[in-house]
């Protein structure tokens, strides 16, 4: 794989600042690193597209602010109320805005470019798109191991191939590779015990109705001539129908449990007929001993289901499966189906498909700087938070420049290429029937875990499926980064200043003289409003948030300084506009958007009012009255 980052000076100079970032000891707690300097706008001409990006986003505020909210009195619903009520259509949003920029990662001419598990999904959907002949599908080891599908195949190889087979056999092909067709099996080992447990495989994914639509339609597909293709799918809706019914038994009874040889002894095994040794050897890899145990849930059910397959025919049987395993894996199904077996890889896709890398670095670089000017010289952290946070810095620079590489780890085992879908489609569904998700090592550098600040670092990358709802098809630049990221990315690099999960866990033993003088102070504020000194909150989160808005508006203020031209006529331009914004409410109404449903409980609520009670700038921005007489500084 070849990084674009090599490619760029640029990108190769932050990589290898984020790569020093994430090497520290602790004997060694390193400054922010430090990217060239981005060039200034504020000399020359006002640059055209950071103007165009700005007032378009500002013209998306206006389908999500609540402009009869007052922002001084309930800031929460002046930035969420219409966004909290309109849950769906932000849902299709998100899901409309992920659909383009997968489709624009699709066709990108940049295979050297990407992680090994994004060109695995890439040469996964290509093929689903390119490589599904009938003859494709006839290569394919499943359709071979179960017989194939006598719709499309009557030669006398495979003839002979299913007048050797058993039901079990038809229905091993498929539990082997992962997918459960009428019952599932889930085992427990304990003490170097094995219990099986066996239930019914009751999910239906269509009606009745839309099933019958869909059998033509993979008949269809597949070339079946009509005539004969009308007698199959009558057999098959037969099938559906009588199989629809048993499930529909409710009887309630208890858990059977057996020993596995009375099991097989019972009427689950000789008077059926059934070869379990065979069966759990290919599902399991090796048979169960006469000591493990076999639990059968709702036992009347399960026996008259495998009743009912002992009566089918081979042909009927083989029918059925193989159109209902290929209902929902036609053409039109690639995306959904490169997203369900990727998911992990297709998140990280939509995450960063729209993020200007260099842009969004440099931002996190300089909260970094001014995280190391503003609160090292205070009590609230010492080396060790320092060193964990630099840590957390580190990591999502790199994700940021580089992806997530913990994914090609993950998809390693996973041997995909672009040239026949059923083959990719097997592979997939057995890799994880097989092996699930691997564990990713935890490397610890002195008392900070590497693991568990990359999932930190994981878990904020999670923020731009939320920001690329409330943009268009504009990338995330400045300063719309700084607006929309800024304040969580510098809430993440403070709280991630102990790895622990205990809020506050990330301050200094020395801060508690400190933290109490800011207790005192919010439960003078909460008395002159509420009349109880009584927080609804934990004083920790809000501590976290002052911090973090100080990091986050000084970085931003910094960027507004280097910009004054710009600034002036944006700030111009946005004032004239219906919601008579400028670039420091930008700030504010951005920081809080993008965690509208995180505030909807009264505590958080509450707590979004007391950081910003404390906020001076906040407002002069709205130009607010206080409050309360007090405002609480923590630096």
């Amino acid at each position: 794989m070849s990084s674009a980052c090599c490619r760029h000076p640029a990108l190769l100079l932050l990589a290898l600042t984020a790569l020093f970032a994430t090497s520290v000891t602790a004997a060694s707690v390193p400054t922010a690193p430090t990217p060239a300097a981005a060039p200034s706008m504020g000399i020359g001409a006002p640059n055209v597209n950071v103007e165009t990006e700005v007032l378009r986003f500002s013209y998306e505020l206006e389908r999500w602010l609540d402009t009869e909210k007052s922002p001084c009195q309930d800031f929460y619903a002046y930035v969420c109320g219409k966004t909290v009520n309109n849950t769906k259509e932000q849902f299709e949003a998100r899901l409309q805005r992920e659909k383009e920029k997968f489709d624009k990662f699709l066709s990108a001419n940049n295979n050297e470019e990407l992680l090994d598990a994004e060109l695995k999904l890439k040469q996964f959907y290509e093929s689903c798109k390119n490589a599904r002949s009938v003859e494709e599908l006839k290569e394919s080891f499943m359709y071979k191991q179960s017989g194939g599908w006598p719709a499309i195949d009557s030669s006398a190889t495979m003839q002979r191939r299913r007048r050797l087979k058993s039901w079990m056999d038809v229905v091993s092909a498929f539990h082997e590779a992962g997918i459960n067709y009428f019952f599932t099996q889930r085992v427990e080992i304990k003490s170097n015990k094995r219990t099986v447990y066996l239930q019914v495989e009751d999910v239906l994914r269509y009606t009745l109705r839309k099933f019958e639509q869909l059998i033509g339609e993979v008949l269809t597909a597949y070339g079946v001539e009509m005539d004969r293709g009308r007698l199959i799918a009558l057999e098959i809706l037969t099938f559906e129908r009588n199989r629809r019914e048993i499930l529909k038994d409710e009887l309630k009874e208890e858990d059977v449990e057996y020993n596995y040889d009375d099991f097989k002894a019972s009427s689950f095994g000789a008077a059926l007929q059934i070869d379990w040794d065979k069966y759990f050897k290919s599902a399991l890899g090796k048979p169960l001993k006469a000591t493990d145990t076999v639990v059968v849930h709702e036992k009347t059910r399960l026996g008259k289901l495998f009743g009912f397959l002992q009566q089918t025919t081979m042909t009927r049987l083989l029918n059925w499966i193989w159109i209902d395993y290929l209902l929902d894996k036609s053409n039109a199904h690639c995306a959904e189906l490169a997203q369900k077996y990727f998911e992990p890889v297709y998140q990280h896709i939509v995450e960063h498909a729209y993020l200007d890398k260099v842009q969004m670095a440099q931002l996190y670089s300089n909260i970094g700087r001014v995280y190391d000017e503003l609160l090292p010289p205070t009590t609230w952290i010492d080396e060790m938070s320092q060193q964990n946070s630099h840590l957390f810095l580190g990591r999502a620079m790199h994700l940021t420049l580089n992806g997530d590489e913990s994914l090609d780890s993950d998809y390693a085992k996973l041997q995909v290429t672009n040239r026949n879908f059923y083959r990719n489609l097997e592979k997939v569904q057995r890799f994880f029937a097989q092996s699930g998700k691997n564990q990713r090592l935890i490397t610890r550098v002195g008392n900070a875990v590497v693991g568990d600040t990359s999932q930190v670092a994981s878990n904020f990358m999670r923020i731009f499926s939320t920001v690329s709802t409330l943009m268009q098809q504009q990338n995330l630049t400045a300063p719309l980064n700084h607006i929309l990221v800024g304040e969580r990315f510098a809430e993440h690099m403070i709280a991630s200043g102990s790895t622990s999960k205990t809020t506050g866990a990330w301050r200094s033993m020395e801060s508690e003289r400190e933290f109490a003088a800011l207790g005192q102070c919010v439960a003078r504020q909460q008395q002159q409003l509420t009349g109880t000194t009584e927080l609804p909150y934990n004083l920790n989160e809000l501590l976290v948030k002052l911090l973090a808005q100080q990091l986050a508006l000084q970085t931003y203020d910094q960027w507004l300084q280097g910009n004054e031209r710009l600034v002036r006529r944006l700030d111009s331009l946005l004032a004239a506009g219906r919601l008579q914004l400028s670039m420091a409410k930008l700030f504010y109404i951005g920081g809080v958007l993008t965690e509208c449903g995180s505030f909807e409980s009264i505590s958080q609520k509450q707590l979004m009012k007391g950081y910003l009670h404390n906020s001076l700038k906040f407002r002069q921005a709205f130009r607010c009255r206080a409050v309360a007489r007090d405002t609480c500084k923590v630096v």
